[in-house]
């Protein structure tokens, strides 16, 4: 008699074989939610040696290039660009009828906005003095939404498009680009003292917990989808 074998769902996103190991993702996102706790205490309970002392840091070392090269990284970082990145991801996987990964960028995308809009009212916390400032900043501080939407947004773009490139030297590129984009956006966010440096911290750790979340329920979905069943015929003859 032929046996049958289940196949899994083929790997359209980055990751997905670490969201299905229930283990490594549950310690993951008990980590993150560890780290927030500790970060929203901390910022609610006042300002921290930590943030008065990177500040004064990167005020101390400004200048030319860098304060040029901060303002163009923090502008590409902005939620008007990363707007335009995921609605361009969504509008191609949408063409080409890849609706599933259109929806999980689309979802994630906007989630990530909703995060920074609601925490930044729950927590109320101001930016750092004006006289600091580089740039105008009018909104809340914690957290930084050019760091959580930037890791947010390029993260999922590079998840759902590493998979899809043939050279390993385009993958090396895109992961590398993933992590190192928004490192690049918060510290920009400081240098430009429009942030504090928990804001920064915070906008990582939400973001990465953000993906984490979105990545793994759009995984768990796709293999309790029914899946392609491979028949092999035994190693033994059947006998009647």
């Amino acid at each position: 008699m032929p046996t049958a074998y289940r196949q899994p769902p083929p790997a359209d996103v980055a990751w997905s074989a670490l969201c299905r190991r229930t283990p490594r993702v549950f310690a993951l996102i008990a980590t993150a939610a560890v780290l927030i706790t500790a970060l929203t205490w901390e910022v609610t309970s006042g300002i921290s040696r930590m943030d008065t002392a990177v500040l004064d840091w990167m005020i101390a070392h400004r200048g030319e290039p860098l304060t040029s090269i901060a303002t163009v990284i923090t502008d590409l970082g902005s939620t008007l660009a990363m707007t335009i990145l995921a609605s361009f991801t969504v509008g191609v996987f949408a063409l080409r009828r890849n609706l599933p990964i259109a929806i999980l960028v689309a979802i994630t995308s906007l989630g990530a906005g909703v995060l920074v809009w609601v925490i930044k009212r729950l927590v109320g916390r101001q930016r750092p003095p004006e006289a600091s400032r580089l740039v105008f900043e009018p909104s809340l501080s914690y957290p930084s939404g050019h760091t959580l939407g930037s890791t947010v947004v390029v993260g999922i773009v590079a998840l759902v498009l590493i998979p899809r490139l043939r050279r390993h030297w385009a993958r090396v590129i895109a992961t590398v680009f993933a992590v190192v984009f928004p490192l690049a956006v918060g510290l920009s966010r400081i240098y430009l003292g429009v942030h504090w440096t928990t804001d920064v911290l915070a906008g990582w750790i939400i973001g990465l917990l953000w993906l984490v979340l979105c990545l793994t329920a759009f995984t768990r979905l796709r293999c309790a989808q029914p899946t392609a069943i491979t028949t092999l015929p035994n190693e033994a003859p059947d006998r009647r």
